[in-house]
């Protein structure tokens, strides 16, 4: 939770996490389906109870910080339902399937009645496709690494509202103009390098950027802005 306050603390306009399941049912936000990195634990999180993800220091990898706990989605949703942000949640369910996540989330955005400010992602379509025909006012975005254009076909052919492309894609001629024109957001993923940080901000047509760098993106963004009213 610490990361997520700090990003509101530095004004983000939005959150990004990663949705997985307990064996006993719980929703939890953790980026790894295999616990060995994060926490220094070789046990996949679908394995593993409430209990024991509990017990688990979310900050294992990084030496000499405070330590941290996996924080479930009610933890995360009680705490955003307050705060003036947006929030892409990523299904994690291209390795593990967890039947049935999809009404699950939503259940979990209804209670907060968060709809409005809460965009559903994952690289799995047919879990996006899912959602989007349990929620058609949910937005709803396909993750994807390469073959942009075939990417957009799939999210046309689905009335999906979004891509998220892996950043490559920002080079790929006619896409982003395409689903500008096509009226499908584009938000790339995972933005760290400055140049390619630089290139996403100026180019018509991007939606937003995810990225671990929040502090540089949004300096390099007020430096361009800066530039563009002086001139």
């Amino acid at each position: 939770m610490s990361a997520f306050r700090a990003a509101h603390g530095l004004r983000a306009d939005g959150i990004e996490l990663d949705l997985q399941r307990t064996a006993d049912g719980t929703l939890v936000i953790c980026h790894d389906e295999n616990m060995q990195r994060l926490a220094g634990v070789d046990a996949d999180l679908k394995d593993l109870t409430w209990r024991q993800l509990s017990e688990l220091n979310a900050a294992y990898s990084f030496p000499g910080a405070p330590e941290e706990h996996f924080p479930s989605l009610e933890e995360f949703l009680s705490w955003f339902a307050w705060e003036s942000l947006t929030v892409n949640i990523e299904i994690k369910n291209s390795i593990s399937p967890y039947p049935l996540i999809e009404s699950e989330l939503l259940y979990a955005i209804d209670q907060y009645r968060l709809r409005d400010r809460v965009i559903v992602s994952s690289f799995n379509l047919d879990s996006v496709v899912e959602m989007k025909r349990l929620a058609p006012d949910l937005e709803c975005a396909f993750l994807f690494k390469s073959r942009p254009f075939r990417a957009l076909k799939a999210a046309r052919e689905n009335g999906l509202d979004a891509l998220h492309p892996h950043f490559l894609n920002l080079y790929v001629p006619g896409f982003v103009s395409l689903c500008r024109y096509l009226n499908i957001s584009v938000r790339f993923w995972t933005v760290n390098v400055p140049r390619v940080m630089r290139h996403a901000i100026r180019k018509k047509g991007v939606d937003a950027l995810i990225t671990d760098d929040l502090a540089l993106a949004l300096s390099l963004r007020e430096e361009m802005r800066s530039k563009t009213r002086k001139a």
